[in-house]
């Protein structure tokens, strides 16, 4: 029952931006220019690649439980994998003009208190049982940095009297940060439950318990979806969802194959009643 195919996933977590579409809080351009075409190809083309690479296997991630031992410091590579892409963001920012409307502030705020979040777990929170494999660093700063640069430059094409209105709608503006507030909350609680299972100099993968633990495999997953769902209802432009819809198809196909591993290697977890990444759901 909780084993459900990676299209429920995807579609649950893709829910909230149709809800908030229909009820206005998307902004697209009156005319598509070839550049927001293209980003729209391009995060179509991210999707369906998270989802052959991470649901399907056909070239996963090497990191974390699923990596070979690698040669790059693990609190250093993970450093430098979030820190990279929060640069690209402020460069991409620069780059455009260092804009210091309402708007554009609270949109870099937003993006560098994430990544500033997870520079400090890596730092102060995460505890490691192997080095970083290099490619992997360098392919997940990749990945993250492309989602930077087309989120600032998404965010920037932002028109005048939208970019000059945004702040009028309080309801959609506080529900979007209540939203990412709430999922950065509920990603650092469970990042510091899973380090709290392992003891000073043991990591040995047990069992993981507290917190949402007991309804999903990955509710760290969860917790960093919603926070990047709080982030495109704050940017209404459909740039600002840039991160979240490829992140939506990389984390559930990521949970799912979590979801088997832990399968694997202990008898009684998952349960039954256990999902992947959304409560009841998924």
């Amino acid at each position: 029952m909780s084993d459900r195919p990676f299209a429920v996933g995807f579609l649950f977590g893709v829910f909230p931006v149709l809800l908030s579409y229909l009820n206005g809080w998307v902004w697209f351009p009156s005319e598509l220019t070839w550049e927001d075409k293209g980003l729209m190809i391009l995060c179509a083309m991210i999707v369906v690649s998270n989802y052959l690479n991470e649901y399907l296997q056909w070239y996963p991630l090497q990191y974390s439980k699923f990596a070979p031992e690698g040669g790059v410091p693990a609190r250093l590579g993970w450093f430098l994998l979030y820190f990279i892409p929060m640069l690209a963001y402020i460069l991409t920012w620069n780059y455009l003009g260092a804009s210091t409307e309402p708007y554009d502030l609270l949109m870099l705020g937003m993006y560098c208190a994430h990544f500033s979040k997870r520079c400090f777990e890596t730092l102060c929170v995460h505890k490691y049982s192997k080095d970083c494999v290099l490619i992997a660093v360098i392919e997940i700063a990749t990945f993250y940095s492309l989602g930077a640069v087309t989120t600032a430059y998404s965010l920037h094409s932002l028109s005048g009297s939208a970019r000059h209105s945004f702040l009028d709608n309080e309801l959609r503006v506080k529900v979007g940060l209540g939203v990412f507030c709430t999922g950065q909350l509920c990603n650092l609680v469970h990042h510091y439950i899973l380090a709290s299972l392992r003891s000073p100099g043991k990591y040995k993968y047990v069992v993981p318990s507290g917190g949402l633990f007991s309804l999903v495999v990955c509710p760290q997953y969860a917790g960093e979806l919603v926070s990047w769902l709080g982030f495109g209802i704050v940017g209404t432009s459909y740039g600002a969802f840039i991160n979240y819809l490829p992140m939506v198809a990389y984390l559930s196909g990521r949970a799912h194959h979590t979801y088997r591993w832990y399968g694997t290697k202990f008898e009684d977890y998952p349960g039954k009643n256990t999902f992947k990444l959304w409560p009841f759901v998924y």
